[in-house]
């Protein structure tokens, strides 16, 4: 099994928070001190990496007169580093490794259909906690804008429900205790 954190690893994090930051809206344009308040890379940094992107073709610079814009490159290598970054993978597999740490739960389904923004996961297990669950999920939705819905069921619950087939056909099992 790869290692989430590789690509984070093996480069500078400064030059995967501005990617990001583009790959996460590929058609707005940023100005750059935007770019660096988002990213949270001082302006001085965000230049200088912004401008090799621009180098690398990775990033376009759009020029209005004296005001630069910019946005990322339509091109095979953007493509390449979108499939790479995709937000939803890391927000998705940062609540499973956390999950998994819970000695409450026993397994997780994700239901339904994964959506750019959100996911359903059903939480499979005995005694709960609700608190530390929305507290995860609110960790998550605030680091990467993605929402993690969850039902807590326990076995007996999950079992009854999928007898009378009230999950939609769509769930796989990602982690089983």
């Amino acid at each position: 099994m790869h290692d989430e954190n590789l690509l984070g690893n093996l480069f500078d994090n400064k030059h995967l928070k501005i990617i990001r930051l583009f790959i996460d809206d590929k058609t707005k344009e940023f100005y750059l001190r935007e770019i660096a308040k988002l990213a949270g890379v001082s302006v001085s940094t965000t230049f200088r990496l912004v401008n090799k992107l621009v180098g690398l073709n990775v990033i376009k610079l759009i020029q209005i007169k004296s005001l630069k814009l910019y946005k990322l490159a339509e091109n095979d290598n953007t493509k390449y580093l979108s499939k790479l970054l995709k937000e939803k993978p890391r927000a998705l597999e940062e609540f499973l490794q956390k999950a998994r740490n819970f000695s409450f739960i026993d397994e997780i389904i994700v239901h339904g259909k994964e959506e750019k923004s959100r996911v359903s996961v059903l939480l499979i297990g005995n005694n709960i906690d609700n608190g530390e669950i929305k507290m995860l999920c609110g960790g998550i939705k605030e680091k990467y804008n993605f929402n993690v819905l969850t039902v807590p069921l326990t076995k007996e619950q999950f079992e009854q429900m999928s007898s009378m087939d009230l999950f939609p056909r769509d769930k796989k099992s990602v982690y089983r205790r």
